[in-house]
């Protein structure tokens, strides 16, 4: 989905639209790149030797890296997919709701998963009982939420935990999140550290086996 594919897209998030269209571009091609170069490489390496051992080697790196490859191309489809719905849903907010304003302020937590902000509604009938916190899409980075305590317009079905919600900063950069509740975000963060872990511990022992063959 472009900006000009999509001409229902609210104007704001042009510029969104067509840098993550750039970033998608970019991570194709750092794929590809990768992998097709290290698996010349380790050919070139078991070919020149002509070592039995390190040609069998060769093959059953390469049957590892086809299920890898494979895997790779459907994330980066799923991220195409989940990108676009989000662009598209805070595009249909933008042209439907009306804006609240608030105030967001930064809490100086952020993590892959994004930044944590915390919103205070200007009006007290709009003001929710409680703390309201949101995260800030990591996918958006780009357009970077201020460090310091801002007046934004606040677009959203409901203030409540896991509702979708655009924030229009004073400048027209748009902010794209969710409502969350530091439970919600703490919960996930640690989620996120374990995978982390076993996809380190999964490349750390590819890269043991090339070295050994090497």
């Amino acid at each position: 989905m472009t900006a000009a594919s999509t001409p229902s897209l609210h104007p704001s998030l042009h510029k969104l639209a067509a840098k993550y269209q750039g970033l998608l571009r970019s991570l194709s091609m750092v794929l590809f790149l990768t992998i097709s170069g290290g698996m010349i490489a380790m050919m070139a390496i078991a070919f020149s030797s002509g070592d039995f051992f390190n040609l069998l080697l060769l093959g059953v790196i390469g049957l590892i890296l086809m299920p890898m490859v494979a895997l790779l191309s459907w994330l980066l489809r799923y991220l195409d997919r989940t990108l676009s719905r989000q662009l598209a849903g805070a595009s249909q907010l933008l042209w439907e709701k009306q804006p609240i304003t608030a105030r967001l302020t930064p809490t100086g937590s952020t993590s892959k998963m994004g930044t944590l902000v915390t919103l205070h509604p200007t009006q007290e009938n709009q003001a929710p009982i409680g703390p309201l916190h949101a995260l800030i899409n990591p996918s958006f980075r780009w357009s970077c939420p201020p460090r310091q305590e801002t007046t934004v317009e606040l677009y959203c079905r409901r203030l409540a935990p896991g509702n979708e919600l655009v924030a229009l900063q004073p400048d027209g950069h748009a902010l794209i999140g969710k409502v969350t509740t530091l439970e919600v975000y703490y919960r996930e963060k640690r989620l996120l550290t374990a995978v982390a872990v076993v996809l380190l511990a999964l490349a750390a022992t590819l890269l043991g086996m090339v070295a050994v063959g090497w």
